[in-house]
C-alpha cells in the first residue's frame, strides 16, 4: 500500500513539473488579442504584457502599425516575427521629440527575433529632434536582437544607455541586423558593458549631425564603454564616418575602455556636404585627462573612399589604439585628406603629445599624390608625437616618396615613433 502511495505522488509530482514547463514555455499569436485595420498597438501591448513568455508577431497579410511602445521592467519574453511580417510607425502618431518605436527600460532576458523583418518610421515627418530611435535599450541586461531591417528613424536604427543612477546595458548582442537611412546614426553606443555586434550592415545614415553609421559616444565620465565588439560588419555610405569613436566625455577615472572591430568593413563613408572632418573612423578623447584602455581593428578593410582612413586627435597617454591585418584600396579619391590624419586635440594649450597608434603592417593603395601621413599643430605650442609605430606597404605609382607632412610640429621632442614606408609598384 505504501509502495503504491509513493508511486501515485511521484507520479503526481513528475505531472506537476511537466504542467509547469508546458505553462512557463506557451507560445501565442499576436492577432489573438485583437488586430486594428488603422492601429494594432493595443493588441500588440497587450500580447507583450501577457503572461506568455513567447508572442509570436504572426503575418495579418498587411503591416503591423503602431504608436510608440514603451516597455518598463519587462522581463524573460521571447517576441518571434514571423517571415513576411513588417512592423511600421502610425503616421503622424510620433509627435514627441523623444518618441522611440520600441523603448526598453529596466528590462532583462528579452529576444526579439526577425526573419529580415522591417522595422520602419515615417523619416519625412521628424522635421525637429534626433531622437526618435527604433530600438532604445536603456540599463536593459541580457538582450538579443537578430533578423531585422532598421530604417527610416528619425534618430538611430539602435540606442543603447543606462538610465538615471542605473548607468549602462549589459549583455547585449546584435546579429543580422542592416540599419539604413536613419536620421541621426546607424547605432548610438551610449554605456554598455558585454556588446558584441555581428554580421550586421550600417548604411545611409542621412539627416542631422553626426550622420555615423555607428557612434561610440558616452554622455558622462559615469558611463563605459566596456567588452564592446563588432564582427563581420560594414558600415558603407553614410555621411559622416563609418566608425566614430567619440570619447571627450570619458576621463581617466572612468572605466576603461576596451573596443574590438574584426573582419570588418568601411566603404565609401562621408558626404561633402558634412561639415565634420571627413574620414572614414574618426578617434578623439578627453583633452586634458583621457581616459585609458584599447581599440582594436584587426582583419578590417577599408575601400572607394573619397577621403582617408583614420582621422584622430587623440593624445599618446589616452587609450590606445592598435591595427592588425588591416589595408585599405581605392581611397583619398577627392584628393583632399590623406590616408592618415592627426590633428593637435588644442590649438591653443600645450596637452602633450599625440600619437599612441599601432598601425601593425598596414597595406594602403591609392593613386592621389598626397603623404601617407599627415600632422597638424599649432604655433602657439610644441606639437610631438609619442608611441606611434607602423609599417606601411604603399602601392601608389604617384606617390614619388611623399611619406608624411608635418605642420607646426618639432621632431626633436618624439618618443618611440617608428614608422617604415615601403613603396611597391602595382
Amino acid at each position: 500500500m505504501k509502495y503504491v502511495l509513493k508511486v501515485k505522488v511521484l507520479l503526481l509530482i513528475i505531472l506537476f513539473i511537466f504542467y509547469c514547463q508546458i505553462t512557463y514555455s506557451q507560445k501565442v499569436k499576436a492577432s489573438v488579442f485583437g488586430i486594428d485595420q488603422n492601429d494594432d498597438t493595443q493588441c500588440l501591448l497587450k500580447a507583450i504584457m501577457s503572461d506568455v513568455d513567447t508572442i509570436i508577431v504572426d503575418n495579418i497579410n498587411r503591416p503591423w502599425l503602431v504608436r510608440p511602445l514603451r516597455f518598463e521592467n519587462l522581463t524573460n519574453k521571447t517576441i518571434i516575427f514571423e517571415e513576411g511580417v513588417a512592423l511600421c510607425a502610425v503616421p503622424g502618431a510620433f509627435k514627441n521629440p523623444t518618441d522611440d518605436l520600441l523603448r526598453f527600460s529596466n528590462s532583462f532576458n528579452i529576444k526579439l527575433i526577425g526573419n529580415n523583418t522591417s522595422i520602419s518610421m515615417n523619416k519625412e515627418e521628424y522635421i525637429d529632434g534626433e531622437w526618435r530611435h527604433i530600438i532604445s535599450l536603456r540599463n536593459c541586461k541580457n538582450i538579443m536582437i537578430k533578423g531585422f531591417h532598421l530604417r527610416d528613424s528619425g534618430g538611430d536604427g539602435i540606442y543603447i544607455s543606462g538610465l538615471g543612477e542605473d548607468t549602462f546595458s549589459e549583455n547585449i548582442t546584435i546579429e543580422d541586423v542592416l540599419s539604413s537611412n536613419n536620421k541621426r546614426q546607424g547605432m548610438s553606443i551610449i554605456s554598455v558593458r558585454n556588446l558584441i555586434v555581428k554580421n550586421s550592415h550600417f548604411s545611409k545614415t542621412n539627416g542631422t549631425l553626426p550622420e555615423a553609421g555607428i557612434d561610440i559616444e558616452p554622455n558622462r565620465p559615469e558611463d563605459r564603454i566596456v567588452n564592446v565588439n563588432f564582427e563581420n560588419c560594414v558600415f558603407s555610405e553614410n555621411n559622416h564616418s563609418g566608425i566614430k569613436i567619440a570619447l571627450h566625455n570619458l576621463t581617466s577615472n572612468s572605466f576603461q575602455v576596451s573596443i574590438s572591430f574584426k573582419n570588418c568593413v568601411l566603404r565609401n563613408n562621408h558626404h561633402p556636404n558634412n561639415p565634420q572632418v571627413p574620414a572614414e573612423i574618426t578617434i578623439n578623447a578627453n583633452k586634458r585627462d583621457p581616459v585609458k584602455g584599447l581599440v582594436l581593428f584587426e582583419n578590417c578593410f577599408i575601400e572607394k573612399s573619397n577621403w582617408g582612413i583614420l582621422y584622430s586627435r587623440k593624445r599618446s597617454d589616452a587609450f590606445r589604439v592598435v591595427f592588425k591585418n588591416c589595408a585599405a584600396e581605392n581611397i583619398c579619391q577627392s584628393q583632399r585628406t590623406p590616408p592618415i590624419s592627426l590633428e593637435v586635440p588644442d590649438y591653443y594649450r600645450n596637452l602633450g603629445a599625440l600619437g599612441g597608434i599601432d598601425f601593425g603592417e598596414f597595406f594602403i593603395s591609392y593613386n592621389e599624390s598626397l603623404p601617407v601621413f599627415k600632422v597638424r599643430g599649432s604655433k602657439l605650442q610644441t606639437l610631438r608625437l609619442a608611441d606611434i609605430s607602423g609599417r606601411f606597404v604603399i602601392y601608389n605609382t604617384n606617390l614619388e616618396g611623399n611619406y608624411s607632412k608635418y605642420i607646426q610640429y618639432n621632431p626633436f621632442f618624439n618618443t618611440k615613433v617608428n614608422m617604415e614606408f615601403i613603396e611597391k609598384s602595382k
